[in-house]
């Protein structure tokens, strides 16, 4: 067997002719070209109208509903207030806040809330308001705040004269006009309640803790309540007596007996601008190393060391001083010599209280 050669192309090779296909035939069909769907002309938008594709349309039973589906580039902002309250949240989650969900408001109406009550209670409601209503209430207030702004002008009318006068001239003043002295006192009552504490207190405590048997003089007592409230015998006295055991006196000259007393109380009394005769006084009736124990607005001293050195002048060393405490100054003097009452000597005083309008 020969080993297998190619014949040349000239004598070997065939010519192969292929016939042409016949379309017309039983063959396969040729696929026929695709029509192109004419484009349809879409109407055009009107502003402010929703596409017809973003509509849902529901014509069961007749009946036509509309919702609209907004795109991914809806320009709502929506999804944006839900993203971003979503990552607040996860924030405050994360940096360990914890806010408590608030209850639910009350029912407003015209911007207030109304408060409902049951029946039965709004009727014991009502029932009180008839019980302590009063037929004129604007009437009743206005008269009562005119009363009280002319008890207060009356009592700084008063109190200027007290502190910018004589004993004796205020004395004649309490004399004319018998009204004025319980007009001044309603007033003081109201000066009092508005003190951090009342100075007469710390002194009645004071005179608890001295032997029962000594003899106490109250000079300017008011309305006496230190001779209320301790169990010695007290001597009060003032301009007008208040109360039957009350004397109605001066200041400078009062009726007790020479040496009787073993205290003398000057409380808020220190009203003039004569002082000078009134520890003179004192000095006549308390006895040798008799007590004096002063009470006063720290506003009204200038300079405590000249006060102390005035008092000594009149027969009174210095025992104790509190200057320490707020709005007031206590003072504890003892009777060291007797200073007969006609000595000659500079009248002093202390500046005077005056009490602002309000």
């Amino acid at each position: 067997m020969k080993p297998f050669e190619v014949p040349p192309w000239e004598t070997g090779a065939d010519i192969i002719e292929f016939e042409p296909v016949n379309t017309s035939g039983s063959g396969v069909a040729a696929k026929e070209p695709k029509k192109k769907k004419p484009k349809k002309k879409k109407p055009k938008k009107k502003k402010g109208a929703v596409p017809e594709e973003n509509l849902n349309v529901n014509t069961a039973a007749g009946k036509f509903s509309y919702r609209e589906v907004r795109g991914p580039l809806d320009s709502s902002d929506d999804d944006d207030d839900d993203v971003e309250d979503g990552i607040r949240a996860m924030h405050k989650v994360m940096s360990g806040r914890i806010e408590k969900q608030r209850p639910p408001t009350q029912a407003t109406k015209g911007g207030k809330k109304e408060l409902k009550l049951k029946p039965e209670l709004a009727q014991a409601a009502v029932k009180a308001m008839a019980a302590t209503s009063s037929p004129a209430p604007a009437a009743n207030s206005l008269a009562s705040k005119l009363q009280s702004e002319l008890l207060g002008g009356r009592f700084r009318y008063i109190n200027e004269q007290l502190y910018s006068t004589t004993s004796r001239k205020a004395e004649a003043l309490f004399r004319k006009d018998s009204s004025a002295f319980e007009a001044y006192h309603a007033g003081y009552r109201q000066q009092v309640e508005k003190w951090p504490i009342n100075p007469l207190n710390r002194i009645i405590k004071t005179i608890m803790k001295i032997p029962k048997t000594a003899i106490i003089g109250d000079f300017g007592c008011g309305e006496g309540k230190l001779a209320q409230s301790v169990p010695n015998k007290v001597y009060s006295m003032d301009l007008v007596a208040a109360r039957s055991d009350i004397i109605a006196c001066n200041m400078t000259d009062t009726p007790l007996q020479a040496r009787s007393l073993d205290v003398a109380v000057y409380c808020l009394s220190l009203m003039g601008t004569d002082l000078n005769e009134f520890f003179l006084e004192a000095n006549r009736v308390l006895k040798l190393h008799g007590s004096v124990y002063i009470a006063e607005i720290q506003s009204r001293f200038e300079d405590v060391r000249e006060f102390v050195r005035c008092l000594h002048a009149c027969g009174f060393d210095l025992i104790k001083k509190d200057v320490a405490v707020n709005y007031f100054y206590f003072f504890q003097f003892k009777k060291m010599r007797h200073v007969p009452k006609n000595t000659k000597m500079k009248a002093f005083s202390l500046k005077p209280c005056l009490y602002r309008k309000r």
